[in-house]
């Protein structure tokens, strides 16, 4: 597939540039105005939205989360909070499968039963505020209503307001930050640390509110881990002190949303909440065994996906039997990412089915569902992702109308992953110094990203796949334009690139598109590459 590469600045960084004008260079392509704020940024604080709530004269709580990081992390950080106030309060994470998505009338009413228990206030985090029908039924049986939610609001949100004493609602933060927000107004120990977690794990941008929540959250983080986290980072063989915003969203993100893909995602909730090491270690180790059952499934349902897709549309669609319900955003995610289109995954099971979509920022998936919103038994998401339930007998109707719509709203557009890259550079330039200097601009993620620079003409002195299976691919590299060869200081890794081992040769000419790293062996740092992409000459 080819890609079109975007130069923030076609100034060549070599060896003559000191790290503080590369660093100076990045922030000029950024556009960043306050500099300052952006390099040290403020302890968070939220004006969005009116955060003071009253709760004290509740007497039996419950906490109505979600399955996924953001919703388990929002659920913890509000139950821990309002557990030390002396509040009664029980949390509830919903179980994919049986639950659903979203707020569940039954389920609330499941678990009243099963605790011999009447709540008088419910609190839904990460969720809500499209659940009007349901949520009117839990009023009408006599009980109070806050909704904490960052979700694309539909158009009962009027309705919604009337009914809940607070409505807690921003699409600017994650769920688990408005619960913070909620939470630090109340005890000032609510964890930010969980909300940086959060935050990271479902994809907000890192930069304005969100930049200080993950910055003050990562510090709070490392200095003093939960015992849940600490055992977390343990068996992700992390150090606290070197746990940055790739971790949470990559390594530890992961293992939390996999007991809510595959099992019972209050295993999670139980994890992050934990009290003693002892406990802690159980529920890391249950966590990390699900996360490798996850891994195995996924790459199974997206070897079948990319069998049953047809290219010829400009979205993907397919449903299939075996695809686990809870792995099905993987796939259409996987599919979006490797085709460029955005995708529809189903899973097919009796008279329900379960999806989940993924997008392209050239298409809205939320709106565009929802142009056919009649044919679904629920439906929420944003712009980039989207999850639903469906009668199985509607999938049909729906692939022909999503299709036919799809193609015609996008006929007369090019669909072209972009990669905007700060800067062509040298290989004299990728140095310790210079990626240090870079890390002051961290933590990286959506919204600001870890700089990328474009390396041309280089040559493949060394390589081979890496990795349990071969994932990936370790090379080295010299430039021919310099005097010397630079393999034995510049090497690079390329993720998700181990079948380029079969195709690229020694002394291959490449263009590379890669971010500065460093790697620590023997207490002796070097400098290395982390490549995005390979472009073969």
């Amino acid at each position: 597939m080819s890609i079109l590469i975007k130069k923030l600045s076609h100034t060549q960084i070599d060896q003559t540039y000191s790290p503080s004008k590369l660093l100076s260079q990045i922030i000029n392509n950024r556009k960043i105005k306050d500099i300052d704020e952006f390099l040290k940024p403020p302890y968070p604080k939220f004006v969005d939205t009116d955060i003071n709530i009253n709760i004290k004269k509740y007497k039996n709580i419950l906490i109505y989360g979600d399955y996924d990081v953001d919703g388990i992390t929002a659920t913890a950080i509000l139950w821990q909070t309002l557990t030390r106030i002396g509040l009664t309060v029980h949390p509830f994470i919903p179980e994919r499968e049986l639950d659903g998505y979203g707020f569940r009338h039954k389920s609330f009413q499941r678990i009243q039963s099963e605790k011999i228990t009447k709540f008088d206030l419910l609190i839904t985090v990460d969720n809500g505020i499209v659940a009007y029908p349901e949520l009117l039924k839990v009023k009408k049986s006599g009980v109070d209503i806050i909704v904490i939610d960052h979700h694309e609001p539909d158009k009962t949100k009027k309705d919604l307001k009337k009914i809940c004493q607070y409505l807690i609602h921003s699409p600017k933060v994650s769920g688990s930050a408005l619960s913070w927000f909620v939470s630090h107004h109340l005890d000032k120990n609510a964890d930010l640390g969980l909300a940086a977690l959060g935050t990271v794990a479902d994809c907000l941008p890192l930069i304005g509110i969100n930049r200080s929540i993950v910055v003050h959250g990562l510090i709070s983080l490392r200095l003093n881990p939960s015992p849940g986290i600490k055992k977390l980072l343990e068996i992700s063989k992390i150090k606290p002190s070197d746990l940055s915003a790739y971790h949470l969203g990559f390594i530890l993100g992961p293992r939390i949303n996999a007991v809510g893909r595959l099992s019972n995602p209050t295993d999670a909730l139980r994890l992050l909440c934990s009290s003693t090491p002892q406990q802690a270690s159980k529920f890391a180790s249950i966590l990390d065994q699900q996360n490798r059952d996850r891994q195995i499934l996924q790459t199974d349902h997206i070897e079948l996906a990319s069998q049953k897709i047809d290219l010829k549309n400009k979205i993907l669609f397919v449903s299939d039997k075996t695809f686990h319900p809870g792995i099905i955003g993987l796939i259409s995610g996987r599919l979006t990412e490797k085709y460029y289109l955005p995708s529809v995954a189903i899973s097919l099971n009796g008279d329900i089915a379960k999806g989940s979509c993924r997008s392209v920022p050239e298409l809205n998936i939320i709106k565009t569902l929802r142009e056919f919103s009649d044919l679904f038994v629920d439906l929420g998401g944003h712009a980039a992702a989207a999850g639903f339930s469906i009668k199985s007998k509607n999938i049909p109707i729906l692939k022909n109308k999503l299709i036919k719509y799809v193609n015609k709203k996008l006929s007369k557009i090019t669909l072209l992953p972009t990669i905007e890259v700060d800067a062509p550079m040298k290989l004299s330039a990728v140095t310790v110094k210079n990626y240090s200097a870079l890390q002051k601009l961290a933590p990286f993620g959506i919204g600001n990203p870890e700089p990328l620079f474009h390396f041309k003409n280089l040559k493949i002195n060394y390589k081979r796949a890496v990795g349990s299976t071969l994932d990936h691919l370790q090379i080295k590299l010299d430039d021919p334009t310099t005097k010397t060869r630079e393999n034995t200081t510049c090497s690079a890794i390329a993720f998700k690139k181990g079948s380029m081992d079969k195709t690229l040769k020694i002394g291959d000419s490449v263009d590379i598109i890669a971010s500065l790293s460093a790697n620590t062996w023997n207490n002796i740092t070097t400098p290395q590459l982390i490549v995005r992409e390979i472009i073969e000459k």
